[in-house]
């Protein structure tokens, strides 16, 4: 009898460890998830501080990718923690660790709170959007931030009659331009989609900081998702970059590029030039590969 007891006690210990060590790897892949964020159709990149959700279900991001993605310009005060974003003639100030916030002098509250984190200011990506006139949507299933600003912001929703609602997911891949699905983007004479098939992303056209230098394409060499064909993304990105740039440049480039091959690798940010173009590579520890293209 005692030895049923200790056999059936076993059984259910081991069972139960099992079970565990079944659901362990689905706990671990949802928690590593990363949330995308695209603004008018173009991938934004999170080098080193990423975007996250807090716990009143909310994505923050951290403050620098409202001036570089919205085109806001940014300030911060250490000592009364405040964030002030300046847009045109909009101006929000929000206060780390509290729900109130003011735009244009108004008060307005927030179900979540500005807050510190990696020694990095994040805000709720979504009031400080909508205050800023963009369209903000959440997509569930793709875990990503869909960001219209401008114009593609300002389209009425039509109210003659209901039309039958479209599927998110190829909504996105259109927007994205996916090679072999859709027609490649252009831009300053690049030729490119904005997702290859072997994993690399390209965003195209933005104002970096103040404005001041644009960057022409931003090709991604990913790490992150598991499933990309790393050779097939450096063919990929040497591809786009011959079509304008000169041969020993782009060599040198790639070069550069294949001395990181896993995410653990970093690359310190270095420069390589032709008579028209500047490009630069960077990667940081358990990065993606950023190729930035401008001009000189």
């Amino acid at each position: 009898m005692m030895n049923y007891k200790r056999t059936k006690k076993l059984g259910v210990l081991l069972l139960t460890m099992v079970l565990v060590l079944t659901i362990a790897p689905a706990w671990s892949s949802a928690a590593k998830r990363s949330i995308v964020v695209e603004v008018n159709g173009n991938l934004i990149s999170f080098p080193d501080a990423k975007p996250f959700m807090d716990k009143s279900n909310r994505v923050q991001v951290p403050v620098r990718f409202v001036s570089e993605a919205l085109g806001a310009e940014v300030r911060w005060s250490s000592q009364s923690k405040q964030v002030t974003v300046q847009m045109g003639e909009d101006t929000i100030v929000l206060t780390l660790g509290k729900k109130a916030f003011t735009v244009n002098g108004q008060t307005k509250q927030m179900d979540t709170v500005a807050q510190e984190k990696q020694n990095r200011a994040f805000v709720p990506l979504r009031f400080v959007s909508e205050a800023l006139g963009a369209k903000v949507t959440w997509h569930p299933d793709l875990y990503s931030v869909e960001i219209l600003t401008g114009l593609a912001a300002e389209q009425p929703e039509t109210s003659k009659g209901k039309t039958t609602p479209k599927d998110p997911w190829e909504e996105w891949k259109a927007s994205r331009s996916i090679e072999g699905e859709t027609e490649k983007k252009n831009t300053e004479g690049f030729s490119y989609y904005g997702s290859y098939k072997s994993g690399l992303a390209v965003n195209g056209h933005f104002e970096k900081g103040d404005g001041k230098e644009i960057i022409i394409i931003k090709p991604q060499v990913k790490f992150s998702r598991g499933n990309e064909d790393y050779n097939q993304q450096v063919k990929d990105l040497e591809e786009i970059l011959l079509q304008k740039i000169d041969s020993k440049t782009v060599d040198s480039t790639i070069k550069y590029v294949k001395q990181k091959t896993k995410r653990e690798d970093e690359l310190e940010s270095k420069e390589f030039s032709d008579d028209t173009y500047r490009i630069v590579v960077v990667s940081s520890y358990w990065d993606d590969i950023i190729v930035s293209v401008r001009y000189k």
